[in-house]
């Protein structure tokens, strides 16, 4: 039977534990995240080390975990050489708390939309532009390029073609990076 870890690409020891310099391995093989099957969600971690020479760190890895939080990491490894890297890393980012935040955001520009199209009734597009900018202000959000944002006023005027052609050719674009990310691995 297989390592799955190895069959995805998980760095299965550290540079350090690899080398047999077990006293200078920070425990922390690196940082990542991605879509988790299993639960239908985006997940972040720390990917740690799986060397014997963790077993005695509260956060070691443990059955088929192979990942633990950044703050977890930087709160409970013991590692002797965790505590160096913990003085020189800086702050971990927080990718729920990014996560959440752009969700924020999604659903304050939607109810900026929401609350301008019910006050759009019988305006012009100027009234209407006026409208929704000061709507997504009232929230906090920036507002669009100068394209995005008629495109968004014309929607709220009744007609979606223009917000559809800028969904349209941002998905094509989205297909061309992917494309060219792929191209490495075909």
């Amino acid at each position: 039977m297989s390592d799955r870890g190895a069959e995805f690409g998980q760095v299965v020891r550290s540079r350090a534990c690899t080398a047999g310099a077990h006293d200078d391995c920070i425990h922390l093989v690196g940082l990542g995240g991605g879509f988790n099957p299993r639960r239908l969600r985006l997940e972040f971690g720390a990917a740690l080390c799986p060397c014997d020479c963790h077993s005695s760190c509260p956060v070691a890895t443990r059955g088929k975990r192979l990942t633990a939080s950044p703050e977890d990491w930087r709160e409970s490894c013991t590692c002797p050489g965790a505590v160096q890297a913990r003085q020189a890393s800086g702050e971990f980012p927080d990718f729920g708390k990014k996560m959440q935040d752009a969700r924020r955001r999604t659903r304050a520009r939607k109810d900026a939309f929401e609350s301008a199209r019910a006050r759009a009734a019988g305006q012009g597009r100027d009234e209407i532009r006026e409208i929704y900018v000061a709507e997504l202000q009232a929230r906090g959000l920036a507002t669009p390029e100068e394209d995005v944002l008629d495109a968004i006023v014309s929607h709220i005027a009744g007609n979606p073609l223009p917000a559809v052609r800028i969904a349209a050719d941002s998905l094509v674009q989205l297909g061309k990076v992917l494309r060219d990310l792929s191209r490495p691995f075909l």
